[in-house]
């Protein structure tokens, strides 16, 4: 039923344009639905591998203490500017975030958006752009709240007062003072940074349900039937198109798209639980793994998995039950460890680190895949107040040379890289935490339950 309806929302606002000036949907023939007669690309590469990837081993379950003579060492913080897109990077993946970690708060902002009781679990989409926050509410406004003037400085919505009911889940990305976002509605749309305008608005349909990237001029994205596209970012018509394995049944799970830059290839994992790699430049399929149980006749299985993560010549993928590696260019496994990760892996050059669903925290060596130490998150927490009072996990990320766990509560929990001891533990948002955690030019920003941006030094 739910597909239906957004199949039908997608085709009635095809009957609607925009006009530039009010931001409202105003016309019928200006975003007409994109034709089907683009470039496809056609599986029709021999060497494309096909390998059934489902693992029975027992679910890693204890604590291991480090073996004396090891000495974990970490890569060197990095500091970022701008976060231009969902994970900051084209890999999904940033080894040691620079924080200046003092943690005092430096200011609250002002409600950005009306806050939804019923939608207290969705995180917000939010990048950072020459310090200003751009994000978006339920109704599809997107807004720009500046960091040196701390108030809102710009706001447009162009979807119809009819649909103002209907919430929107939009996917950003920045690319050279262009913002473009995708939406649930099968819109996809571009504006100008500079002067606040609509460059471009297309209807391809069907609803978006992934991230967006960008490279070699294109942008990408997928929407919820496993179609990838690749589209020009300067007029919004697709360069070409590529299906993948359709599923009937959804979850929360969405695609996610990954990029090698120094190879020209772009991942795309699918619900389906199918993982390709396509050189963007070529159009050509390099290789495909299937994630799912071949024996499975019927799609009568969910398929669930944490975004896709890459560094250097390691590729981690963390489906529902296991942790893999895979060589980025040749699609060949380097090891699979059997665990049920919760959250996005973190790649550093040596190791990976996990938290799986039994509250274990785990260091992972990337050669072998074997367990360097494994340690249960609240083990050294005595206080069993924190504990009942802690809720679900909502980021992973080492900041500072620490290993870093929040939790929609608002309470962060930081750990030592070498063995996984607890180094402090404290509530850093009374209002909870509903976004990613961002640092930028060695501060911490995140966005609480009630829409307000936070930032930490």
């Amino acid at each position: 039923m739910q597909r239906l309806l957004l199949i039908f929302i997608a085709v009635a606002v095809t009957s609607c344009s925009f006009d530039n000036k009010t931001g409202i949907w105003k016309d019928a023939t200006k975003i007409p639905v994109e034709s089907q007669s683009t470039e496809t690309i056609v599986d029709n590469n021999s060497n494309a591998r096909y390998e059934n990837t489902f693992i029975k081993n027992e679910t890693f379950n204890e604590e291991k203490e480090p073996l004396k003579f090891t000495n974990v060492q970490i890569d060197t913080p990095i500091k970022i500017v701008n976060w231009t897109e969902r994970y900051a990077l084209p890999t999904n993946n940033i080894s040691n975030f620079s924080y200046s970690d003092n943690k005092v708060l430096l200011f609250k902002s002002p409600k950005l958006s009306k806050p939804l009781s019923n939608k207290k679990h969705s995180n917000k989409s939010i990048v950072f752009y020459k310090n200003n926050l751009i994000s978006h509410d339920h109704k599809g406004a997107i807004f720009i709240y500046s960091l040196n003037l701390n108030k809102k400085i710009f706001k447009y919505n162009f979807y119809k007062k009819n649909f103002k009911n209907f919430d929107k889940k939009i996917y950003l990305i920045v690319n050279e003072n262009i913002l473009y976002a995708a939406d649930n509605l099968g819109y996809l749309y571009a504006i100008n940074l500079d002067n606040s305008s609509i460059i471009w608005a297309k209807n391809y349909g069907i609803p978006f349900r992934s991230n967006l990237k960008f490279a070699n001029n294109q942008i990408f994205v997928a929407n919820q039937d496993n179609v990838i596209y690749s589209v020009d970012p300067k007029t919004g018509d697709k360069n070409w198109q590529f299906a993948t394995s359709l599923t009937f049944l959804k979850s929360d799970f969405e695609n996610t798209l990954a990029l090698d830059l120094i190879n020209n290839t772009l991942f795309f994992m699918n619900t389906s639980g199918e993982l390709y790699s396509i050189n963007y430049t070529t159009k050509q399929i390099n290789w495909i793994v299937n994630f799912k149980g071949s024996s499975l006749i019927e799609d009568t299985e969910l398929f669930l998995s944490q975004p896709i993560v890459l560094k250097n010549n390691n590729l981690i993928i963390s489906t529902e039950k296991a942790i893999l590696s895979y060589n980025p260019v040749f699609g060949s496994r380097n090891w699979s460890f059997s665990a049920e990760p919760i959250i996005k892996p973190i790649i550093t050059s040596d190791y990976t680190f996990v938290v799986l669903k039994n509250n274990l925290l785990i260091c992972l060596d990337n050669t072998n895949g074997n367990v360097v130490w494994s340690k249960n998150i609240f083990a050294d927490i005595e206080d069993n107040k924190i504990i009942k009072n802690i809720d679900s996990i909502i980021d992973f990320k080492i900041v500072d040379s620490k290993i870093q766990v929040y939790f929609r509560s608002g309470h962060q929990l930081s750990f030592n890289f070498k063995n996984g001891n607890l180094n402090y533990s404290d509530r850093i948002s009374k209002n909870g935490i509903n976004s990613e955690i961002i640092f930028l030019n060695n501060n911490m920003f995140l966005v609480d339950s009630k829409n307000k941006l936070l930032k930490f030094n």
